[in-house]
């Protein structure tokens, strides 16, 4: 649910049992926003984070869906991969222990309320593979 869309700012309330990035995604290309800077807060359950390994060139990937989680912080930024528009967001989660730790966010289920802001750039970031890195990398604006 959009709270607020203008020029420059962006306030998305991600409903339970949305997808998040999949949410974020449908949004930012429904309201045509080019490029920006994403935070967030709330709490997500089912979450698959990633960490990237340098020298394997790949994801080793987690799934978190032992309780829900307190969506500490999440922050990213919003580009072009592939011609799609592509959210790239990294998260930090606290447990019912206040254990926290993070990745790179590919999916999460929101478990009780997600609330975005987004600053829009006003041009889209464009990500192309680096093939030192094994990953789509921002490499200039449109």
């Amino acid at each position: 649910m959009i709270i607020y869309h203008g020029d420059e700012r962006t306030l998305i309330v991600v409903p339970k049992g949305e997808k998040l990035v999949s949410t974020l995604t449908r949004e930012v290309s429904q309201l045509g926003i080019q490029g920006g800077l994403v935070s967030g807060l709330g709490a997500l359950i089912h979450v698959e984070l990633g960490y990237y390994h340098l020298e394997e060139k790949n994801y080793h990937r987690k799934t978190f869906s032992e309780m829900d989680y307190e969506l500490i912080s999440l922050t990213g930024n919003i580009s072009l991969k592939d011609g799609s528009p592509y959210i790239h967001v990294h998260a930090a989660l606290g447990d019912n222990q206040f254990k926290v730790f993070g990745g790179h966010l590919f999916e999460a289920e929101v478990a009780v309320t997600a609330e975005i802001s987004i600053v829009s750039l006003g041009k889209m970031p464009v990500r192309e593979l680096d093939p030192k890195l094994g990953l789509a990398t921002l490499c200039h604006i449109s």
